[in-house]
């Protein structure tokens, strides 16, 4: 086998999968999963039931990281994040904005930040 042969099958080995292949979420009207595959870390698997959700925050992570959906949960509960690259996150993000979780002006508004912005709904009272 050619050189390079070898060397694209050793970096195919190596290289990390993509997050559609380890991540996926899953939601019904009452529940929504969180789904670690193969070597993603087992701390992915969360779950979480929409009327517990307080607020929402959206993550653009740029070009070349997946955007990031956190959760915010009534009493107390871990806060849940979201890759927008999983399997089902696309759909996961629709589902939100329908619920009224994160509305329409306030996703529109997403689109057009770039660079690490992040924004919430509902935004926090500015104290002071």
């Amino acid at each position: 086998m050619p050189i390079l042969a070898r060397l694209s099958e050793w970096w195919k080995t190596r290289r990390p999968k993509p997050l559609d292949q380890l991540l996926s979420v899953v939601f019904d009207d009452e529940e929504v999963r969180v789904v670690a595959h193969g070597q993603m870390d087992a701390k992915w698997n969360q779950s979480f039931r929409w009327e517990d959700i307080e607020r929402v925050c959206f993550t653009d992570e740029g070009l070349y990281s997946s955007d990031r959906i956190s959760v915010e949960l009534k009493a107390g509960q871990t806060p849940v994040v979201v890759l927008t690259e999983a399997i089902g996150g696309t759909e996961f993000f629709g589902a939100i904005t329908e619920r009224g979780y994160f509305p329409e002006e306030v996703w529109r508004r997403v689109m057009g930040e770039a660079g690490g912005a992040t924004v919430c709904w509902p935004p926090r009272p500015s104290s002071g």
